[in-house]
């Protein structure tokens, strides 16, 4: 989970992406002495006074901008907007404050004495904002059943005592008759859970008709039978993605087996049945229909196809070529699941998934925390690939996969550490060791998205975060593209191996450098930090050259970076190289866990930590780049 400065930032990018359009800065004669950072905050402010009415209210984001109304003579009304279909009028106060502020008592003091004056009908108090809104303010006040809801919005967890009493008051002032005024905090965490939920996939809830069908009730609700590739393909085009949400992978286009699905099912549609495996659905409900027994028509609630999708890809690509034969038929098996947290979908869907041909970053899938990466992300404009997909494969400044995070965190979020603690673990604590992941997402980089690996857990975190993540893979994208341009640029066979092979490494030593640059919680990288990361590269690089002289001519680049036994003491002599030149005394070693100054390694522990690290381990592997 994000930490709350985490919240803020996300909070913050997705406003500026959103409502910035929307809201320009404010020229007014009290605002021009403000400075570029005053009108940004002031945007800020009245974007989340848009965002907490589309959070109330379901709006979209020009409509709800278009009800601010923040300004000179605004009776402290930041945005004000008549729910007709709920019979709400809501008036916000929004602050933007990163610190978590709520609005003080001075400035809530001004909204409840705005308030009363809108509700006396002195509208001429009012800016020309307030002026442009009479008309639905008046239908508001004169429809029977309105009610006034009063929102404060801040980045925040609650208001003062002084805040909530003279708000409780106003309370009691109007709600003598009848309780037609109320009010509420929005504060950090809901507007937060707000931007989470809207990247939820919708549940599905669709109808397919099978033949010769049949169906089981013990232990499991379960159906199959054919259904036409036609009926299928619709399905696929009206739901797209989502239909395969609970899968491993969506549609990878039209390559390999899925192009001769595409020509099967358009040239020889009778006998697609025959030749095709079918696909696996999952559904919280299966109702069938009345009439007769076959074909039947059933009502598939919350469905989603956890094994097929290639099929239903191929066949839907198929259909948008021309219409797709009657004849055209294929088995579908649909498990009833239920609501319920049960495991059960996970394992039906890693079960079928087995008698196919998968690579293990397929069921990295299957975990929740890459969801709510994808969801944190998503608020923010960035689109997370930790399912395999057709769109996954072009590069973009927006995007990127889960492989690439995987190869990102290995390289920028462990620490450097020395001694036996780097070869092994220390009781039944696992020591993260950068140059030990650096090492592995060199010669084995599949083994760092295997789900079930001693690995994947120790990058993907229950608690990391999208921005944080996202930062990360910025970093390695900028400095694998720094080295990458250098070794190009090397005349000598010597250099360019160094900077082809060794860039992992580097990595790990320039994040070593860098926690400073790493641990903002800001998406983007300033000019500063590339400024800073150019630099530190080039120095660390060059001290990194000269200590793996004497490795190189004894093994070569590409051995020394590919195994701990090579790769372990360099680090430890760049260490010390650069504990000398910064005047230390003592070598540091990075991150949180810090082991004891290590005694010398006796002949036979230092023997079996490193067999423990450089076992060979039977795992699927990717042909992804290997720098």
């Amino acid at each position: 989970m994000p930490t709350r400065d985490e919240k803020v930032s996300e909070i913050e990018a997705a406003l500026r992406k959103r409502f910035f359009q929307h809201v320009p800065k404010v020229e007014t004669p009290s605002r021009q002495t403000w400075t570029d950072e005053q009108h940004d905050i002031d945007r800020l402010s009245r974007a989340i006074a848009a965002y907490s009415l589309v959070g109330e209210c379901e709006v979209d984001d020009a409509t709800a901008a278009s009800a601010i109304t923040d300004g000179s003579n605004d009776g402290g009304i930041d945005s004000l907007y008549f729910d007709r279909a709920n019979g709400r009028l809501l008036i916000v106060q929004a602050k933007f404050k990163r610190t978590g502020a709520a609005p003080s008592q001075e400035e809530t003091l001004k909204t409840i004495n705005g308030i009363k004056a809108l509700l006396a009908r002195r509208f001429g108090e009012f800016n020309q904002a307030i002026q442009n809104r009479l008309d639905e303010i008046e239908e508001a006040l004169d429809k029977p059943g309105t009610k006034v809801e009063v929102i404060l919005a801040f980045l925040g967890d609650q208001v003062g005592p002084h805040v909530t009493n003279d708000l409780n008051a106003l309370r009691t002032d109007f709600n003598g008759f009848d309780e037609v005024l109320n009010w509420k905090a929005v504060g950090l965490e809901l507007i937060h859970a707000w931007l989470v939920a809207e990247q939820t996939p919708a549940n599905i809830e669709a109808q397919i008709t099978l033949t010769n069908w049949a169906h089981v009730t013990t232990p499991r609700r379960a159906i199959y039978g054919q259904i036409t590739a036609a009926s299928l393909a619709a399905l696929v085009v009206e739901h797209g993605k989502s239909l395969f949400e609970r899968n491993i992978r969506h549609y990878l286009g039209s390559v390999g087996v899925n192009t001769a699905i595409e020509k099967t099912v358009r040239s020889r549609p009778e006998e697609f049945f025959y030749l095709n495996n079918g696909i696996t659905a999952t559904a919280s409900e299966i109702t069938p229909a009345l009439g007769g027994p076959d074909p039947r028509t059933f009502r598939l609630k919350n469905v989603s196809i956890v094994n097929g999708a290639q099929t239903a890809g191929a066949i839907a690509n198929a259909a948008l070529a021309g219409a797709i034969s009657d004849d055209a038929k294929l088995l579908i098996t649909v498990i009833q699941v239920g609501d319920s947290e049960d495991t059960i979908g996970m394992k039906v869907t890693k079960a079928r998934n087995h008698q196919n041909t998968v690579r293990g970053v397929d069921f990295a899938a299957l975990d929740p925390n890459q969801e709510q990466l994808r969801r944190s992300l998503a608020m923010v404009g960035i689109t997370y690939h930790y399912r395999p997909s057709a769109e996954a494969r072009a590069r973009r400044d927006d995007a990127f996969t889960l492989e690439e995070a995987a190869i990102a965190l290995a390289c920028w979020s462990q620490p450097i550490l020395t001694g036996i603690a780097a070869y092994r673990l220390r009781g039944s604590q696992k020591v993260n060791n950068a140059i030990g992941f650096v090492v592995i997402a060199k010669r084995e980089v599949g083994r760092l998205w295997e789900q079930d690996g001693e690995l994947y857990g120790q990058l993907f975190t229950a608690d990391l975060s999208g921005i944080r993540v996202s930062r990360m893979v910025r970093l390695y994208r900028f400095v694998d593209q720094i080295l990458a341009d250098t070794e190009t640029s090397q005349t000598q066979y010597s250099r360019r191996m160094f900077f082809r092979h060794g860039r992992y490494f580097t990595m790990a030593f320039v994040a070593h450098a860098s926690k400073d640059i790493i641990n903002r919680n800001e998406l983007a990288l300033s000019p500063a930090d590339r400024l800073s990361i150019s630099q530190r590269v080039n120095e660390m690089a060059e001290l990194i050259y000269a200590q793996s002289q004497r490795l190189s001519l004894e093994a070569g680049f590409l051995s020394v970076f590919r195994n701990l036994s090579d790769a372990q003491p360099l680090a430890e002599s760049v260490l010390v190289e650069l504990n000398s030149s910064a005047g230390a005394t003592a070598p540091p070693v990075a991150g949180p866990r810090a082991p004891e100054p290590a005694a010398p390694i006796a002949p036979e522990s230092a023997a079996e930590a490193l067999a423990a690290v450089e076992a060979p381990t039977l795992t699927a592997h990717t042909n992804g780049a290997n720098p």
